[in-house]
């Protein structure tokens, strides 16, 4: 049973959008604010944040510049920073659930080795994300962030998300302009909806993209910060996910 790092509640800010495509976009990259218990609709303060943000970005991103930040954000509306690979392994899941109407690991791992072969992609490395991929889902049913027959359709989420933070993180460290920041949001609200079909799929795929980056099948603190909110964004009728509609 995994213990979850202590989350507050979902912080609101009185002044930030509650209905529609901005509030969507906030929404998506709301899992870092709940966790740190800060608002989820509202940018950085570019005064009192100013240097936080910097120290943040400095450190954990190596962004030292508007260009540097700026190429950050188009990495990730991309989804660059956690690459396609999981992404294409789901993908050759996807077809063959499409095509047979069920599959196992083997017969994956064979059609992803396949299609790796074929597009020139690393055969072993995409071999053994699904096996990867399979013991995460398998630990979401069991944790609740998949249902007991769900799965994940993309992990794009996890890049759309901190796409979000890093909007709010810019605007907050001056690296851009509140309309700049605004446009981020809004387009990453935009790709989430492209890429999932509800709060509970979104945020299925935001956990695998932070865990399959981060988390090495340790089940550490990479995957105890992302399970709390997650479960606070689907389970507490203050958060977002209640009261934005995901389409």
């Amino acid at each position: 049973m995994v213990v979850c790092d202590h989350v507050e509640g979902v912080v609101s800010a009185p002044q930030g959008p509650f209905w529609g495509p901005l509030a969507h976009g906030f929404a998506c990259g709301a899992h870092i604010p709940v966790h740190v218990s800060s608002p989820w609709n509202a940018l950085d303060d570019p005064v009192h944040d100013y240097a936080r943000n910097r120290e943040t970005l400095a450190d954990s991103w190596g962004v030292t510049t508007a260009a540097d930040w700026s190429r950050q954000v188009d990495y990730l509306l991309a989804g660059m920073n956690v690459g396609p690979e999981v992404d294409a392994v789901l993908d050759v899941r996807r077809v063959l659930l499409r095509h047979q109407g069920h599959y196992d690991l083997l017969t994956w791992e064979n059609a992803v080795a396949t299609w790796a072969r074929r597009h020139g992609g690393d055969v072993d490395e995409m071999v053994r994300l699904a096996g990867v991929v399979t013991r995460y889902e398998s630990r979401f049913r069991t944790d609740g962030l998949l249902p007991h027959d769900g799965m994940v359709t993309s992990v794009f989420g996890y890049d759309f998300g901190r796409a979000v933070n890093m909007a709010r993180w810019g605007f907050g460290g001056r690296f851009c302009d509140y309309p700049t920041a605004e446009r981020i949001v809004l387009r990453a609200g935009e790709l989430c909806r492209q890429h999932y079909t509800s709060w509970a799929d979104f945020s299925a795929g935001y956990a695998l993209g932070r865990v399959i980056r981060f988390d090495e099948e340790q089940y550490g603190h990479m995957y105890v910060s992302v399970l709390g909110p997650h479960r606070l964004l689907t389970g507490d009728r203050t958060s977002p996910w209640w009261h934005v509609p995901f389409a």
